[in-house]
């Protein structure tokens, strides 16, 4: 990292909103703009940027960045874009999927899913604490194994296993099949 970017940092580290707040307004828009490029939505790019910048806020004291302030937040930026696009065609996909359903079948397919959901969170809601939020950034905020050793402070050994752990733990309570059927609609 470059020494104004690692002073930067530091200062976000030790909670200074005036450091913080600076670095967002100069830096808002280049980061905007590339949000955009990937979702084609202002408000959108704006919801996602935002995001970022408040988590980076919220983790600042646990996150380790090692190449740069902006290669880091451009990485997330990326990141949260991409996930954003696959949740929208996803949602589409669903949505096209369910209006040429007859509306009885459609109901019920609704509750079920429904049903199918709460038994899935049940079972994630009962994990043992590291391994629930090891799960819960993997599989809920998208980050990859690397984000969440670095986040937590532990090995990418230790995020897999616990990652394996929770997957078993929940196949064991809804199925094997049952919790394939459930993450693919949750989380793709």
């Amino acid at each position: 990292m470059n020494p104004t970017d690692d002073i930067v940092w530091q200062q976000i580290r030790e909670r200074n909103t005036t450091a913080f707040e600076r670095y967002y307004k100069a830096h808002f828009k280049e980061f905007f703009v590339v949000a955009y490029k990937y979702v084609r939505s202002l408000p959108l790019a704006q919801e996602i940027v935002n995001d970022v910048f408040l988590k980076m806020w919220e983790d600042a004291g646990k996150i380790m960045i090692e190449t740069s302030l902006n290669a880091y937040i451009y990485k997330a930026v990326v990141n949260r874009s991409l996930n954003a696009i696959n949740k929208q065609r996803k949602d589409l996909e669903n949505q096209r999927e369910l209006a040429q359903l007859p509306q009885e079948v459609y109901e019920e397919r609704l509750l079920e899913a429904n049903e199918l959901k709460v038994q899935l969170y049940k079972a994630i809601d009962n994990l043992p604490g590291q391994c629930k939020k090891v799960f819960q950034l993997s599989r809920f905020e998208g980050l990859k194994q690397q984000e969440i050793a670095d986040k937590l402070g532990i090995s990418i050994k230790t995020v897999k296993n616990h990652i394996t752990k929770a997957l078993k733990t929940l196949a064991a309570h809804t199925g094997r099949s049952m919790l394939l059927l459930l993450i693919m609609e949750l989380f793709l």
